[in-house]
């Protein structure tokens, strides 16, 4: 046996899944990718190319098996561009996707849904549940569902099974779990009925029993069938633990092939897919204790990011099988990097959730992979050699420059780094100082290494100019200057005897700080969320003034909601639609942006502005304006935004160079 192979001996061994056999214990698991096609009334809910390219992507990565989430039935749907499983003009597409997967040992399972109560559309045409009643995250009301609707349900979830099957998948698995129709029969919050399907546990089961029975009748006893299983709501008045390992005990006995573990609901659905604030493997211990009360199979989730966690969860006997969803999205190779050994070069999901969670429909992605969503342009194999070897000089180790060296050496050119500072990493130095933040170092990680394996040099304490661009005489030039905090004209700033600070000195000179802040949000991202955070963890009073309707607005919901849980505990004060209007020797002026009315707020030692960012490209323009070579800019250097709109234009641009 081979060291990486004895290193992560149960991880890369194989291992049977209900009557599947399984190359290794990878398994991507389910999620919407809003990847579908949508063209309209009754056009919606079809498969895309674009569907099908993005599973092939982690087959071809090494992932032992695939898991592609649809709606059972055209009725219910949470999202437009959510294939239907039980649509025939699906099926050719799923025979395709299939078809793909398999030339890579690569497995596919169809799991299957009903939106039920839990909806992306605003508003939804109709939403169901067991009984009538609004969820606590939502402000749609629901039907409540008749004896003729849950057959004609259940019929759905059939036709999905028989068509997955003759389209010539694996195995299929009914959802549940966190979102959807099947958990709210067994949620004493959710199923208020007295009928056969509510009140006693016997009752609350049987719905979702008698989907899984219809379902094994029509696919047979030689076909794995599995359940996506949510073991706790993480809601008041909801289900537990304990209940939810009675609720897995009871599919066990009625045949279910394997359980998937999953946990929250919409209501807690930080909980469902949690961000860096939640401890990586949160969730292993759901599927410890499952793996000691039943006997079949049992998939492991929850911010497993890493084979040395995951060959640890196995050894351990927490699980049989490693499920991951956002860290295959992330490095669709994790599984084929653990086979040859190369762990250092895996790209580890950082659970932000900017990306792959999106709002409402948008489309899937990745801040750190461009590919994800993508695939067919940016995916595996599609990276070529560049047809002349360049020598290309990069200005500025941020993550912009960082990321067009190392497609740029990927692809054969010569490629040296030029940083000012003594560091690597640009603005995400300052990010991960922020609480809960600090996984986002792995942005440069990554990067960092990746050019250490190219041999592309980096070059320290370095600043460029005109001058030394002459002197070293590259052939092109990438100016990956980033940018600086533009400063705000306030009114009596003149006057105030305490710091005016930006988020950037804030985060370099935490002493500045005094004990009374007030922190103006002009541009609703983590600038002002992080540093508010942060301001907070340092003891000090904290008031929150953001000009929107409300503070932070901008940064992703599962983040959004726990930041607010935690600057309330801290005692912070937030106050929306209004401005930071002037200043005194002392205190702040504060206007409301729609009445006009002013407040004066006392006491303030210390105020934060966090406003927008202007970009530092003087060197980009006087190179450009010199002319003599090839000249580019890249990210912050062209507009201030955000990581992903940085990494993708630095990947789009390497690339045609």
């Amino acid at each position: 046996m081979d060291q990486r192979k004895q290193e992560f001996r149960k991880l890369l061994s194989p291992c049977k899944l209900g009557k599947l056999e399984l190359k290794n214990r990878f398994i991507f698991l389910p999620h919407y990718s809003g990847l579908g096609t949508n063209n309209g009334y009754e056009e919606c809910g079809l498969l895309s190319e674009r569907n099908i390219m993005h599973y092939v992507e982690r087959a071809k990565g090494g992932a032992a098996a695939v898991t592609v989430s649809s709606n059972a039935d055209p009725e219910s749907i949470m999202a437009t561009k959510i294939p239907v499983g039980s649509d025939p003009r699906n099926k050719e597409g799923y025979r395709r996707l299939a078809e793909e997967c398999h030339k890579y040992g690569c497995k596919v399972i169809g799991q299957f849904n009903n939106g039920g109560h839990t909806t992306l559309l605003k508003p939804p045409q109709l939403l169901f549940a067991p009984s009538q009643m609004p969820e606590t995250s939502s402000h749609y009301n629901v039907k409540e569902l008749e004896i003729e609707d849950l057959e004609s349900i259940k019929d759905y979830f059939v036709q999905a099974a028989v068509l997955h099957k003759e389209a010539g998948w694996d195995a299929v698995e009914i959802k549940v779990g966190h979102d959807g129709l099947l958990r709210t029969f067994l949620s004493p919050l959710f199923n208020k009925r007295t009928d056969q399907y509510g009140g006693s546990y016997e009752n609350m089961i049987r719905y979702p029993m008698e989907v899984y029975q219809a379902v094994r009748n029509a696919v047979g006893d030689d076909f794995t069938v599995g359940i996506r299983l949510c073991m706790d709501e993480f809601i008041e008045n909801g289900y537990s633990l304990e209940q939810g390992l009675k609720f897995a005990k009871s599919f066990e006995e009625a045949g279910v092939d394997y359980i998937s573990t999953d946990a929250g609901s919409f209501t807690s659905f930080y909980m469902e897919i949690p961000p860096s604030t939640i401890p990586l493997g949160f969730a292993v211990y759901m599927s410890a204790q499952l793996k000691k009360a039943v006997n079949i199979p049992v998939i492991a989730f929850g911010r497993i990011n890493d084979p040395v966690q995951a060959e640890m969860i196995l050894q351990e006997e927490c699980a049989d099988f490693i499920g991951m969803c956002r860290q295959l999205n992330c490095d669709a190779e994790t599984p084929n990097k653990t086979m040859a050994g190369d762990i250092d070069s895996i790209r580890h999901c950082i659970a932000c959730n900017e990306g792959c969670l999106g709002i409402g429909e948008l489309e899937i992605c990745c801040i750190q992979n461009p590919a994800s969503g993508r695939e067919k342009r940016l995916g595996i194999g599609t990276l070529k050699p560049a047809e002349v070897k360049r020598n290309i000089m990069v200005v500025g180790a941020g993550v912009s420059g960082l990321k067009w060296a190392e497609i740029a050496a990927k692809r054969g050119h010569h490629v040296e780094v030029y940083e000012k500072s003594d560091k690597v990493g640009g603005q995400i130095l300052l990010a991960e100082k922020m609480p809960y933040r600090a996984e986002i170092g792995e942005v440069y990680r990554y990067l960092k290494y990746e050019l250490k394996k190219a041999n592309v040099p980096i070059h320290l304490n370095t600043e460029v100019t005109a001058e030394l661009v002459d002197k070293i005489a590259p052939d092109v030039v990438v100016v990956a200057t980033g940018s600086y905090p533009l400063p705000m004209s306030i009114s009596g700033a003149e006057r105030f005897e305490g710091h005016i600070l930006d988020p950037r000195q804030v985060l370099e000179s935490a002493e500045l700080v005094g004990e009374n802040v007030l922190l103006y949000d002009d541009i609703g991202y983590w600038q002002a969320a992080g540093v508010a955070d942060y301001v907070a963890a340092l003891g000090a009073k904290l008031t929150a003034v953001a000009k929107d309707g409300c503070f932070a607005d901008v940064i992703e919901g599962t983040n959004r909601v726990l930041l607010m849980q935690r600057l309330y505990e801290a005692g912070a004060t937030i106050i929306s639609d209004s401005y930071l209007s002037g200043l005194t020797e002392n205190g702040a002026e504060i206007t409301n942006c729609l009445s006009g009315v002013k407040t004066e707020i006392p006491n303030i030692d210390t105020v934060i502005i966090a406003s927008q960012s202007r970009s530092d490209n003087v060197l980009y323009y006087e190179l450009k304006k010199k002319g003599g070579r090839e000249v580019y800019f890249v990210g912050d250097c062209v507009a201030p935004r955000t990581i992903r709109q940085c990494v993708l234009e630095a990947e789009r641009m390497a690339r045609r160079i």
